[in-house]
C-alpha cells in the first residue's frame, strides 16, 4: 500500500535513506507542532478556570488593578501557597473575606504583614489604586503566590476568544501534520516504483 501508516517496515527500508530521515524529521516537527499549541490552548483554558493544577495555578488577569506591574489580560502563574508566611512586597491571589468582592479571587500586593496570637495577617493593595484593601487577610484565605507572567499563553488565550483564533491555533498544526503524512505517503510511493522500475531494468540487463 502506498499510505505511509500502511506501508510495512520492509519496504520503508527500500526507500533512499536521504528521504528516510528527512520524512522522520518532518514528521516529529509536525506532532511537536500538534503538541505545543495543543499544550498552549489547554493553559490558555486553564487561564479561565483557575484551578490548581500539579502545585500551580494559571490565571487570567481581569482588571488592572495591578497595574503597571500586570495588565488587564496578562495570564499569570501562581504557586500554590503553601503556609508558610509571606513577606511584604509579595503578590498573592486570594479569595477576598468581605466587601464588594467577596468571594472573588483577586490578585494584589501584600502591602504590611502583622504577627498576632492567632497567627499572621496580611493587608493588600492593588499597585492601581489609591488606597490599601478594606479587608485583612489570614493565611487560609491566600490561594496562590505570584511567580511570572506567561505572555505567550497571554497571545494564545486572546486568539481563542474568536472562532477564527481557535481554528487558527488548534487547526493549522492538524493541518500541518495531515499534509506531511500525505505528502510523505505520496513521495514515498513514488520513490517506491522509481525503486522498483529501477531494479527492473538492472535486471534485463543482467540477463
Amino acid at each position: 500500500m502506498s499510505s505511509r501508516g500502511f506501508r510495512s517496515k520492509e519496504e520503508r527500508r527500500k526507500l533512499p535513506m536521504w528521504y528516510r530521515a528527512l520524512s522522520a524529521v518532518l514528521m516529529l516537527l509536525a506532532v511537536a507542532a500538534v503538541c505545543f499549541c495543543g499544550g498552549l490552548a489547554l493553559v490558555a483554558r486553564m487561564g479561565d478556570a483557575g484551578d490548581p493544577v500539579l502545585g500551580a495555578v494559571v490565571l487570567r488577569v481581569d482588571s488592572g488593578s495591578m497595574q503597571p506591574a500586570l495588565e488587564q489580560g496578562d495570564v499569570v502563574l501562581f504557586d500554590v501557597y503553601d503556609g508558610e508566611g509571606l513577606s511584604e512586597g509579595e503578590i498573592v491571589l486570594f479569595v477576598a473575606p468581605s466587601g464588594a468582592h467577596e468571594g472573588e479571587r483577586i490578585t494584589h500586593r501584600i502591602l504590611r504583614v502583622t504577627e498576632t496570637e492567632e497567627g499572621r495577617v496580611y493587608v493588600t493593595k492593588g499597585d492601581a489604586a489609591a488606597t490599601e484593601d478594606a479587608w485583612t487577610l489570614t493565611d487560609s484565605d491566600i490561594e496562590g503566590v505570584y511567580v511570572k507572567k506567561l505572555p505567550l499563553v497571554a497571545d494564545v488565550a486572546g486568539y481563542m476568544q474568536s472562532a477564527g483564533g481557535r481554528m487558527l491555533v488548534i487547526g493549522l498544526p492538524l493541518v500541518l501534520l495531515a499534509a506531511v503524512f500525505i505528502a510523505d505517503s505520496v513521495v514515498a510511493g513514488r520513490l517506491a516504483e522509481a525503486e522498483k522500475k529501477r531494479r527492473g531494468e538492472d535486471e534485463d540487463v543482467a540477463r
